[in-house]
Protein backbone atom coordinates (compact mmCIF):
# COMPACT_ATOMS: atom_id res chain seq x y z
CA UNK A 1 0.00 0.00 0.00
CA UNK A 2 2.79 2.27 0.78
CA UNK A 3 4.39 1.53 -2.34
CA UNK A 4 1.19 2.54 -4.17
CA UNK A 5 0.69 5.43 -2.49
CA UNK A 6 4.62 6.26 -3.17
CA UNK A 7 3.66 5.95 -6.87
CA UNK A 8 0.70 7.96 -7.03
CA UNK A 9 2.27 10.60 -5.31
CA UNK A 10 4.81 10.22 -8.24
CA UNK A 11 2.63 10.27 -11.12
CA UNK A 12 0.99 13.47 -9.74
CA UNK A 13 4.45 15.51 -9.37
CA UNK A 14 5.31 14.14 -12.75
CA UNK A 15 2.23 15.35 -14.02
CA UNK A 16 2.07 18.65 -12.16
CA UNK A 17 5.81 18.84 -13.29
CA UNK A 18 4.53 18.50 -16.90
CA UNK A 19 1.86 21.05 -17.48
CA UNK A 20 3.83 23.29 -15.78
CA UNK A 21 6.57 22.69 -18.23
CA UNK A 22 4.29 22.68 -21.14
CA UNK A 23 3.13 26.29 -19.44
CA UNK A 24 6.35 27.76 -19.54
CA UNK A 25 7.14 26.05 -23.04
CA UNK A 26 4.02 27.71 -24.18
CA UNK A 27 5.07 30.73 -22.90
CA UNK A 28 8.60 30.90 -24.29
CA UNK A 29 6.55 29.98 -27.70
CA UNK A 30 4.46 33.52 -27.01
CA UNK A 31 7.23 35.58 -25.95
CA UNK A 32 9.52 34.36 -29.36
CA UNK A 33 6.56 34.69 -31.31
CA UNK A 34 6.14 38.24 -29.94
CA UNK A 35 9.37 39.29 -30.16
CA UNK A 36 9.55 38.09 -33.53
CA UNK A 37 6.71 40.51 -34.57
CA UNK A 38 8.00 43.35 -32.06
CA UNK A 39 10.95 43.03 -34.60
CA UNK A 40 9.10 42.18 -37.98
CA UNK A 41 6.71 46.07 -36.74
CA UNK A 42 10.49 47.52 -36.01
CA UNK A 43 11.41 46.87 -39.54
CA UNK A 44 8.60 47.72 -40.98
CA UNK A 45 7.71 50.67 -39.58
CA UNK A 46 6.41 52.56 -41.84
CA UNK A 47 3.32 52.82 -44.45
CA UNK A 48 5.09 54.39 -47.06
CA UNK A 49 8.81 55.47 -47.63
CA UNK A 50 9.00 57.63 -51.26
CA UNK A 51 12.61 57.87 -52.76
CA UNK A 52 13.09 60.96 -55.26
CA UNK A 53 15.35 61.63 -58.13
CA UNK A 54 15.72 64.14 -60.12
CA UNK A 55 15.59 62.99 -63.46
CA UNK A 56 14.00 60.65 -66.32
CA UNK A 57 12.30 57.60 -65.95
CA UNK A 58 14.57 54.72 -67.30
CA UNK A 59 18.04 56.52 -66.97
CA UNK A 60 20.49 54.72 -64.74
CA UNK A 61 19.84 57.61 -61.74
CA UNK A 62 15.89 56.08 -62.09
CA UNK A 63 17.04 52.56 -62.44
CA UNK A 64 19.29 52.55 -59.35
CA UNK A 65 16.56 54.36 -57.01
CA UNK A 66 13.65 51.57 -58.43
CA UNK A 67 16.49 48.40 -57.25
CA UNK A 68 16.72 49.99 -54.23
CA UNK A 69 13.10 50.31 -53.87
CA UNK A 70 12.33 47.20 -54.74
CA UNK A 71 14.54 45.50 -51.54
CA UNK A 72 13.51 48.21 -49.37
CA UNK A 73 9.73 47.20 -50.00
CA UNK A 74 8.42 44.83 -46.98
CA UNK A 75 11.77 45.23 -44.93
CA UNK A 76 11.78 49.45 -44.52
CA UNK A 77 8.58 50.23 -45.20
CA UNK A 78 5.06 48.55 -46.37
CA UNK A 79 5.12 50.27 -49.67
CA UNK A 80 8.35 52.26 -51.30
CA UNK A 81 7.73 54.13 -54.37
CA UNK A 82 9.97 55.97 -56.60
CA UNK A 83 8.90 59.46 -57.66
CA UNK A 84 10.71 61.51 -60.83
CA UNK A 85 10.98 65.39 -59.59
CA UNK A 86 12.79 66.16 -62.98
CA UNK A 87 13.46 70.15 -63.61
CA UNK A 88 16.32 72.76 -62.75
CA UNK A 89 19.17 70.13 -63.58
CA UNK A 90 17.68 67.80 -60.86
CA UNK A 91 17.90 70.45 -57.78
CA UNK A 92 13.86 70.29 -57.67
CA UNK A 93 14.28 66.90 -56.19
CA UNK A 94 16.70 67.95 -53.93
CA UNK A 95 14.55 71.39 -52.80
CA UNK A 96 11.76 68.81 -52.56
CA UNK A 97 13.38 66.08 -50.44
CA UNK A 98 14.60 68.60 -48.49
CA UNK A 99 11.39 70.27 -47.46
CA UNK A 100 9.90 67.23 -46.78
CA UNK A 101 9.27 64.63 -43.56
CA UNK A 102 12.70 63.56 -41.70
CA UNK A 103 10.78 60.52 -40.17
CA UNK A 104 12.57 58.00 -42.60
CA UNK A 105 9.88 58.58 -45.24
CA UNK A 106 11.72 60.79 -47.73
CA UNK A 107 14.80 59.64 -49.53
CA UNK A 108 16.65 60.82 -51.99
CA UNK A 109 18.62 59.05 -54.57
CA UNK A 110 21.05 61.69 -56.58
CA UNK A 111 24.12 62.44 -58.22
CA UNK A 112 26.85 63.20 -55.74
CA UNK A 113 27.46 66.47 -57.98
CA UNK A 114 24.30 67.73 -56.62
CA UNK A 115 25.50 67.63 -53.52
CA UNK A 116 29.97 69.08 -54.52
CA UNK A 117 29.68 70.75 -57.02
CA UNK A 118 26.40 72.79 -57.46
CA UNK A 119 26.66 74.93 -54.40
CA UNK A 120 30.27 76.28 -55.68
CA UNK A 121 27.93 77.46 -58.94
CA UNK A 122 24.84 78.86 -58.62
CA UNK A 123 24.23 82.28 -56.39
CA UNK A 124 20.97 80.99 -54.88
CA UNK A 125 21.18 77.58 -54.35
CA UNK A 126 18.03 76.48 -52.41
CA UNK A 127 19.97 74.08 -49.85
CA UNK A 128 22.92 73.46 -48.62
CA UNK A 129 23.86 69.99 -48.82
CA UNK A 130 26.39 69.58 -46.20
CA UNK A 131 23.53 71.23 -43.34
CA UNK A 132 20.45 70.24 -44.74
CA UNK A 133 21.05 66.24 -45.56
CA UNK A 134 22.33 63.33 -44.08
CA UNK A 135 24.25 61.47 -46.58
CA UNK A 136 23.35 57.56 -45.73
CA UNK A 137 25.61 55.76 -48.22
CA UNK A 138 26.68 55.65 -51.88
CA UNK A 139 25.28 53.15 -54.36
CA UNK A 140 27.20 53.08 -57.24
CA UNK A 141 29.87 54.71 -58.53
CA UNK A 142 31.10 55.61 -62.57
CA UNK A 143 33.50 57.70 -64.62
CA UNK A 144 32.59 59.87 -68.01
CA UNK A 145 33.66 58.82 -71.06
CA UNK A 146 34.95 61.23 -74.05
CA UNK A 147 32.94 60.40 -77.07
CA UNK A 148 33.91 61.52 -80.38
CA UNK A 149 31.32 61.92 -83.09
CA UNK A 150 31.28 60.90 -87.11
CA UNK A 151 31.91 64.65 -87.49
CA UNK A 152 35.53 64.02 -86.69
CA UNK A 153 37.52 62.45 -89.09
CA UNK A 154 38.14 58.49 -88.88
CA UNK A 155 41.77 58.88 -88.88
CA UNK A 156 41.22 60.43 -85.05
CA UNK A 157 41.81 57.82 -82.87
CA UNK A 158 43.10 59.16 -79.56
CA UNK A 159 42.79 61.72 -77.27
CA UNK A 160 46.15 63.51 -78.30
CA UNK A 161 45.05 63.18 -82.31
CA UNK A 162 41.59 64.73 -80.94
CA UNK A 163 43.06 67.73 -79.57
CA UNK A 164 45.51 68.33 -82.84
CA UNK A 165 42.04 68.31 -84.83
CA UNK A 166 40.71 70.48 -82.39
CA UNK A 167 43.62 72.88 -82.55
CA UNK A 168 43.40 72.74 -86.55
CA UNK A 169 39.39 73.37 -86.48
CA UNK A 170 38.76 75.69 -83.87
CA UNK A 171 35.23 76.67 -85.56
CA UNK A 172 34.20 72.36 -84.80
CA UNK A 173 36.12 72.21 -81.81
CA UNK A 174 32.97 71.73 -79.13
CA UNK A 175 31.51 68.81 -76.58
CA UNK A 176 27.99 68.47 -75.30
CA UNK A 177 27.42 67.87 -71.48
CA UNK A 178 24.03 67.06 -70.34
CA UNK A 179 23.83 70.60 -69.00
CA UNK A 180 25.51 73.37 -67.40
CA UNK A 181 27.28 73.31 -64.26
CA UNK A 182 27.04 69.37 -63.99
CA UNK A 183 30.44 67.51 -63.31
CA UNK A 184 30.56 66.25 -66.96
CA UNK A 185 30.38 69.69 -68.26
CA UNK A 186 33.20 70.04 -65.62
CA UNK A 187 35.42 67.49 -67.35
CA UNK A 188 35.60 69.23 -70.77
CA UNK A 189 36.01 72.62 -69.65
CA UNK A 190 39.19 71.21 -67.50
CA UNK A 191 40.26 69.35 -70.61
CA UNK A 192 39.93 72.33 -72.63
CA UNK A 193 41.94 74.27 -70.55
CA UNK A 194 44.81 71.82 -69.84
CA UNK A 195 45.15 71.15 -73.45
CA UNK A 196 45.15 74.88 -74.70
CA UNK A 197 42.70 74.54 -77.43
CA UNK A 198 39.32 76.33 -77.77
CA UNK A 199 36.41 73.99 -77.04
CA UNK A 200 33.50 74.93 -76.60
CA UNK A 201 30.77 73.78 -74.55
CA UNK A 202 26.85 72.83 -75.78
CA UNK A 203 24.80 72.00 -72.80
CA UNK A 204 21.83 69.60 -73.88
CA UNK A 205 18.77 68.85 -71.59
CA UNK A 206 19.86 65.49 -70.61
CA UNK A 207 21.34 62.45 -72.56
CA UNK A 208 19.24 61.45 -74.81
CA UNK A 209 19.24 64.29 -77.53
CA UNK A 210 23.30 64.45 -76.92
CA UNK A 211 23.75 61.19 -78.21
CA UNK A 212 21.34 61.86 -80.28
CA UNK A 213 23.31 64.69 -82.21
CA UNK A 214 26.18 62.81 -81.72
CA UNK A 215 25.29 59.85 -83.71
CA UNK A 216 23.98 62.43 -86.89
CA UNK A 217 27.63 64.02 -86.51
CA UNK A 218 26.26 67.47 -85.59
CA UNK A 219 28.62 68.40 -83.15
CA UNK A 220 31.96 67.29 -82.39
CA UNK A 221 32.48 65.20 -79.07
CA UNK A 222 30.42 64.31 -76.04
CA UNK A 223 30.55 63.77 -72.08
CA UNK A 224 29.05 60.52 -71.81
CA UNK A 225 28.12 58.34 -69.06
CA UNK A 226 28.76 54.02 -69.21
CA UNK A 227 25.20 53.96 -69.54
CA UNK A 228 25.19 55.75 -72.68
CA UNK A 229 28.43 54.98 -74.43
CA UNK A 230 28.59 51.07 -73.88
CA UNK A 231 25.85 50.76 -76.56
CA UNK A 232 26.81 53.10 -78.92
CA UNK A 233 30.23 51.21 -78.10
CA UNK A 234 29.57 47.86 -78.94
CA UNK A 235 27.95 48.98 -82.09
CA UNK A 236 31.05 51.17 -83.44
CA UNK A 237 28.98 54.17 -84.16
CA UNK A 238 31.17 56.14 -81.84
CA UNK A 239 34.64 55.91 -81.00
CA UNK A 240 35.32 56.57 -77.25
CA UNK A 241 38.90 57.85 -76.67
CA UNK A 242 39.08 58.82 -72.89
CA UNK A 243 37.33 58.26 -69.12
CA UNK A 244 37.58 60.31 -66.46
CA UNK A 245 38.31 57.28 -63.75
CA UNK A 246 41.04 56.75 -60.93
CA UNK A 247 41.52 53.51 -63.41
CA UNK A 248 40.28 52.46 -66.56
CA UNK A 249 36.65 50.72 -66.55
CA UNK A 250 36.25 47.10 -66.77
CA UNK A 251 33.12 47.85 -68.79
CA UNK A 252 35.62 49.33 -71.26
CA UNK A 253 39.30 48.41 -70.69
CA UNK A 254 40.71 49.49 -73.95
CA UNK A 255 39.53 53.08 -73.50
CA UNK A 256 42.79 54.42 -71.46
CA UNK A 257 42.26 57.23 -68.46
CA UNK A 258 43.30 60.82 -68.56
CA UNK A 259 45.62 60.54 -66.08
CA UNK A 260 47.27 57.75 -68.32
CA UNK A 261 47.11 60.25 -71.15
CA UNK A 262 49.21 62.98 -69.68
CA UNK A 263 45.85 64.67 -67.45
CA UNK A 264 46.47 63.62 -64.09
CA UNK A 265 43.99 66.23 -62.91
CA UNK A 266 40.86 65.30 -64.64
CA UNK A 267 39.55 62.63 -62.45
CA UNK A 268 36.18 62.33 -62.07
CA UNK A 269 34.54 60.19 -60.58
CA UNK A 270 30.13 60.68 -60.20
CA UNK A 271 28.29 58.51 -57.59
CA UNK A 272 24.44 57.90 -57.27
CA UNK A 273 23.87 57.84 -53.71
CA UNK A 274 20.97 57.96 -51.21
CA UNK A 275 20.29 60.78 -48.51
CA UNK A 276 17.35 62.22 -46.12
CA UNK A 277 16.75 65.54 -45.39
CA UNK A 278 18.66 66.57 -41.87
CA UNK A 279 16.23 65.60 -38.76
CA UNK A 280 16.36 61.69 -39.33
CA UNK A 281 17.29 59.50 -36.06
CA UNK A 282 20.36 58.15 -36.22
CA UNK A 283 19.02 54.55 -36.16
CA UNK A 284 16.78 54.94 -38.78
CA UNK A 285 20.17 56.10 -40.97
CA UNK A 286 21.77 52.77 -40.02
CA UNK A 287 18.99 50.72 -40.79
CA UNK A 288 18.62 51.72 -44.05
CA UNK A 289 22.62 51.94 -44.61
CA UNK A 290 22.50 48.41 -43.70
CA UNK A 291 19.73 47.79 -45.84
CA UNK A 292 21.14 49.31 -49.10
CA UNK A 293 24.60 47.45 -48.61
CA UNK A 294 22.68 44.39 -48.26
CA UNK A 295 20.92 44.96 -51.57
CA UNK A 296 24.03 46.03 -53.17
CA UNK A 297 25.56 42.59 -52.09
CA UNK A 298 23.23 40.69 -53.88
CA UNK A 299 24.39 38.78 -57.42
CA UNK A 300 21.47 40.18 -59.17
CA UNK A 301 21.64 43.77 -58.52
CA UNK A 302 25.71 43.57 -59.11
CA UNK A 303 24.76 42.25 -62.94
CA UNK A 304 21.58 44.85 -63.41
CA UNK A 305 24.73 47.48 -62.25
CA UNK A 306 27.37 46.00 -64.84
CA UNK A 307 24.34 46.17 -67.22
CA UNK A 308 24.38 49.89 -67.03
CA UNK A 309 28.80 50.05 -66.49
CA UNK A 310 27.73 50.80 -62.71
CA UNK A 311 30.45 49.82 -59.70
CA UNK A 312 29.07 48.74 -56.99
CA UNK A 313 30.19 51.85 -54.21
CA UNK A 314 28.71 51.29 -50.48
CA UNK A 315 30.04 53.29 -47.79
CA UNK A 316 29.32 53.20 -43.83
CA UNK A 317 27.63 56.91 -43.22
CA UNK A 318 30.68 58.71 -41.73
CA UNK A 319 33.01 57.68 -44.39
CA UNK A 320 30.47 58.51 -46.87
CA UNK A 321 30.31 61.79 -45.12
CA UNK A 322 34.01 62.35 -44.80
CA UNK A 323 34.15 61.62 -48.80
CA UNK A 324 31.24 64.39 -49.57
CA UNK A 325 33.42 66.91 -47.19
CA UNK A 326 36.71 66.12 -49.67
CA UNK A 327 34.81 66.35 -52.66
CA UNK A 328 32.89 69.68 -51.81
CA UNK A 329 36.51 71.28 -50.70
CA UNK A 330 38.12 69.45 -54.31
CA UNK A 331 35.23 71.18 -56.55
CA UNK A 332 35.82 74.21 -55.13
CA UNK A 333 38.53 75.10 -56.15
CA UNK A 334 38.20 73.52 -59.37
CA UNK A 335 35.28 75.50 -60.05
CA UNK A 336 36.88 78.83 -59.33
CA UNK A 337 39.91 77.81 -61.42
CA UNK A 338 37.61 77.52 -64.59
CA UNK A 339 36.42 80.82 -64.51
CA UNK A 340 33.20 79.14 -64.35
CA UNK A 341 29.98 82.35 -63.76
CA UNK A 342 27.97 81.52 -61.30
CA UNK A 343 24.34 80.70 -62.76
CA UNK A 344 21.37 81.82 -60.58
Amino acid sequence: MKLMRMAGLNRRVALRAGMMGAVALTSWGAAAVARAQTEIQSAVRLKLATITTGFAVGGSSDVTARLLADYLRGKYAAAVIVESKVGAGGRLAVEHVKGGATDGSNLLVSPSGMMVLFPHIYKSLRYDPLMDFVPITSLASFPFVLAISTLVPASVHTLADFIAWCKANPKQASFGSPGAGTSAHFSGIMLGRRAGMEYAHVAYRGMAPLVQDLMGGQIASGVLTPADALPLMASGKLRLIATSGTSRSRFMPDVPTYTELGFPDIVIEESYSLYAPAGIPPNTVAQLASLSHQMLARPETQERFSQMGLEVKPLAPAQFRATLTSLYERWGGIARASGFTPQD
